[in-house]
C-alpha cells in the first residue's frame, strides 16, 4: 500500500491584512509560517515559522492521533542539501534574532569608542544573557544533527574498505 504525504499548508496571518498596501507586506514576512498536518486525520504534527522548513528524520512518521504510518518529507542529516541544512541550522526567525545582536552589539561598541565611555558590567550581563540563547540554540542543533547521523549510520551498512 502506498503511503500518503504529509499536508503542508502556510499560513500568513498579516499578510492578508496588508495585502493591498503599498509593498509595506513585507515587512511582516517573518509572521508566516507552515503548518503540516496527518494525511488521514489532519492532526497538527508541526508548525514553523517560515514558508520552507527542514526536517529531520527517517522520512516517515506515525501520527500520535490515528496511528497511520505516512511520510512526512524529512531526510537525516547526510542525505541533506546544502540549502536544507543551511535552512535547519539558520531559520530565519534565528538569523533574525543574530542579526539584531549584532546590530546592537555594533551600535553599543561604536559608542563605547566614540564617546569613550566605559563599558559597565551590567551592559555586559545583558551581552551575555543576549548571546546564551543563540548558544543553546547551535548546542541543540548540534546534538539533533549527531542523532541524525547515528541513525543513517545504523541504517545504511558501511563499505568494505
Amino acid at each position: 500500500m502506498e503511503r500518503l504525504w504529509a499536508l503542508k499548508s502556510d499560513f500568513d496571518p498579516l499578510g492578508r491584512i496588508f495585502l493591498g498596501s503599498s509593498g509595506a507586506g513585507f515587512l511582516f514576512r517573518i509572521t508566516r509560517c507552515t503548518v503540516y498536518r496527518c494525511p488521514y486525520c489532519r492532526w497538527i504534527f508541526k508548525i514553523t515559522w517560515g514558508p520552507s522548513n527542514s526536517l529531520l528524520g527517517q522520512g516517515e512518521r506515525n501520527c500520535w492521533h490515528c496511528k497511520q504510518l505516512f511520510w512526512d518529507g524529512s531526510n537525516e542529516w547526510p542525505e541533506m542539501s546544502s540549502e536544507d541544512r543551511q535552512l535547519f541550522l539558520l531559520p530565519i526567525t534565528i538569523a533574525g534574532y543574530i542579526g539584531a545582536f549584532l546590530v546592537i552589539a555594533g551600535v553599543y561598541g561604536y559608542a563605547v569608542v566614540a564617546v569613550r565611555k566605559r563599558a559597565k558590567g551590567g551592559d555586559l550581563i545583558f551581552f551575555l544573557a543576549a548571546a546564551l540563547p543563540i548558544g543553546l540554540w547551535f548546542c541543540l542543533r548540534g546534538v539533533q544533527v549527531a542523532r541524525s547521523v547515528h541513525r543513517y549510520n545504523s541504517r545504511v551498512p558501511s563499505r568494505p574498505s
